[in-house]
């Protein structure tokens, strides 16, 4: 409680002498990454110009909507220091034109805006930056500095680091050790209550950094991460924010590989952990490594803090929200090491969900701004280059094909999947009937056209004509006409999606992997390849020992069946798993009528504790259809209007079961 009392009383003290008198500095650093290598090192503003905000100038910057978008945005919101009037240093009204021009649309896409402070129009025509180029010659540049010499460090909270020498001026602008020193006593409170063991390493980095020859150190990126998730919390229960000055995007990860200096580590192989979390169970991915980003150590203290998000996962408001948070929370381990979030997807989830939570009166976290957060491993995550992100298809007709992601608008401009399978129910009743199944791949293709790494996959003309071809009789028999939009000369004939890109015959291994894959699966159990032997053999028409495409699409539906009845039936048992009185109900409602002698054996070869579990389920529902259409198969056809056989169904199955 002393050390909490310590902080209110130091925090609201007023500047030091040495921190005032480095505010008054005029040129400082250039900290913000996305505007190095721009020609000029130092800046009046290094959190911005007046009116501007850094976090949507990276944004902007980071879409890469342009060539020079960098060259602008930072010249103008992260001006070059020297005289306020000079246009020399002022970016070129044609340039902040070109720029304008090709970045509208991305922005558009992007749902950004342009930065209303930023007008061509009131930029200087002539003697302005163009490019990193002038288009009058520069002034001369200012003689070099003297060469920067590693000094040891004397402040006192910094004396005890891995390294002893440090390099002046910091990424603050401090040009001494005392005035770098007054300003670090400040956080001496919350060093001393030890929130972080990142807090002190980081603020050493800043304050005090390490010199390698001549040469400073930047800030880990990560580390401040580390630091401000396991402080800012107690910061904000007594009335104090993260200072801005400290933001962890406005330094990089590049020198992060020297963070052990600092004792900031990554975890070993060995503390992969599989996901127990109940929101995150069922990703594409099964471990995790903690700590997080947000400075949760285990499992527990991350199920309660994601928990916040489970109504508006279930609500749908974003198909990006769930991948997103669990990214955060329960980040993919890779050899030991946690996959980190992406921005973009952080951005597509937020812009969705807004809305929904306003209108209850909810806000998006300040521990998951998306500024917080790197494009770097966007890729992983189906992020293209230009910005575009795929998605998991959500429309079930168009599940379990061969691929499972898919982008919004869609070809024909439907801008969620939701608004697509509202269009898609003309063609329900085409791919259950007499239409070839070439009409369901092509139909999904265009509604929801498959997703590469953010990039759109469109089908091609002979994959349309083909499709047309398959269903236009059936369609002209109930005078249907084949949809406009849907017109092949309108598709590409090349670089393009074809049927023969269909799935291939499956075998009973193909067969299982593409169940797994198709999310055929509850809470991770997948079914097993004795159960995916009998689908096989239920579906296998032509005896061959594998499927094509039209018995794979008949099993998908089959099994689809037999698992929506297993969730929202048997699933809430704990343990989950079908009892024996609803078993026979679910044999009664499909008329399979076993006597109590056949049950009994079906039960006691076929449970598990508690229960039959949806392995099992799946097999024996699928065992007594084989047995029935076998049966059926063999029937004899009178003339008359009546079957005969030699003992009865009820007898088969008997016989089949004991």
């Amino acid at each position: 409680m002393k050390h909490l009392l310590l902080l209110l009383v130091v925090w609201a003290l007023p500047l030091s002498p040495g921190r005032a008198q480095s505010s008054r500095a005029n040129c400082k650093p250039v900290a913000s990454g996305f505007c190095q290598g721009l020609g000029y090192t130092s800046t009046p503003h290094p959190t911005g110009a007046p009116g501007f905000i850094l976090r949507q100038i990276a944004q902007i910057v980071e879409t890469s909507c342009s060539p020079k978008v960098a060259t602008l945005m930072c010249r103008v919101a992260v001006p070059e220091c020297g005289h306020e009037e000079s246009s020399q240093m002022k970016p070129c009204r044609a340039l902040c034109e070109k720029v304008k021009s090709d970045c509208e649309p991305v922005l558009r896409v992007k749902r950004l805006s342009w930065p209303t402070r930023i007008r061509c129009d009131a930029l200087p025509a002539s003697r302005c930056v163009q490019g990193q180029d002038t288009s009058a010659p520069p002034p001369p540049p200012p003689p070099p500095p003297p060469t920067a010499l590693c000094e040891p460090i004397t402040v006192p909270l910094c004396r005890d680091l891995p390294y002893t020498d440090t390099v002046l001026p910091n990424v603050m602008g401090h040009t001494t050790q005392r005035e770098a020193g007054m300003a670090l006593q400040t956080y001496g409170p919350l060093i001393q209550v030890e929130c972080s063991a990142q807090l002190k390493p980081f603020l050493c980095s800043v304050f005090t950094p390490k010199c390698v020859s001549g040469t400073p150190v930047p800030p880990c990126r990560g580390l401040c991460e580390q630091a401000r998730a396991g402080c800012e919390s107690l910061m904000n229960k007594f009335g104090f924010q993260w200072p801005e000055t400290l933001r962890c995007e406005a330094f990089t990860s590049e020198s992060c590989e020297n963070a052990h200096d600092f004792g900031f580590t990554q975890p070993s192989a060995a503390s992969c952990q599989t996901i127990t979390v109940p929101l995150c169970r069922d990703l594409p991915y099964t471990e995790t490594v903690l700590p997080n980003v947000l400075g949760h150590a285990t499992q527990e203290e991350v199920a309660t803090a994601a928990f916040q998000f489970a109504s508006l996962v279930r609500l749908g408001c974003s198909t990006h929200l769930k991948p997103f948070v669990c990214s955060v929370y329960t980040p993919e381990c890779v050899s030991g090491t946690p996959r980190t979030p992406c921005r973009t997807v952080c951005e597509h989830a937020q812009s969705d969900c807004q809305s929904l939570m306003s209108k209850f009166g909810f806000r998006w976290p300040d521990s998951l701004k998306c500024d917080a957060f790197t494009t770097e491993s966007c890729e992983h995550y189906g992020v293209g280059s230009g910005g575009g992100i795929c998605e998991p298809i959500t429309i079930p007709m168009c599940q379990g094909l061969s691929y499972n992601q898919t982008m919004s608008p869609n070809l024909l401009g439907h801008a969620s999947q939701r608004e697509a399978v509202a269009k898609m129910s003309f063609f329900n009743a085409m791919v259950q009937t007499m239409c070839t199944v070439d009409i369901r791949l092509f139909v999904c293709a265009v509604y929801v056209p498959p997703c590469l790494v953010g990039e759109v996959q469109r089908p091609c003309r002979s994959f349309c004509e083909r499709a047309r071809r398959g269903c236009g009789a059936f369609m002209a028999s109930f005078d249907v006409s084949w949809p406009a939009e849907l017109q092949c000369d309108s598709f590409p004939v090349d670089k393009c999606v074809s049927e023969d890109s269909r799935p291939d015959m499956l075998n009973t291994e193909g067969l299982l992997a593409k169940l797994i894959a198709g999310g055929y699966s509850v809470r991770g159990n997948t079914l097993s390849l004795k159960t995916a032997r009998l689908l096989l053999t239920l579906m296998d028409a032509d005896k061959t020992g594998d499927l094509n495409v039209v018995e794979v699409f008949k099993l998908e539906h089959h099994v689809a069946v037999l698992r929506r009845e297993y969730v929202e039936s048997y699933e809430g048992r704990n343990p989950p798993s079908v009892t024996k009185t609803q078993m026979k109900k679910a044999l009664s409602l499909r008329e399979f009528h076993v006597d109590e002698e056949s049950f009994r054996v079906l039960w006691d070869e076929n449970r598990s504790a508690g229960g039959i579990d949806y392995d099992e389920f799946v097999a024996v529902l699928t065992k007594l259809q084989i047995l029935r259409e076998r049966f059926q198969a063999h029937r004899l056809s009178l003339p008359c209007d009546c079957h005969v056989a030699s003992f009865s169904f009820e007898q088969f199955m008997k016989s089949a079961i004991i």
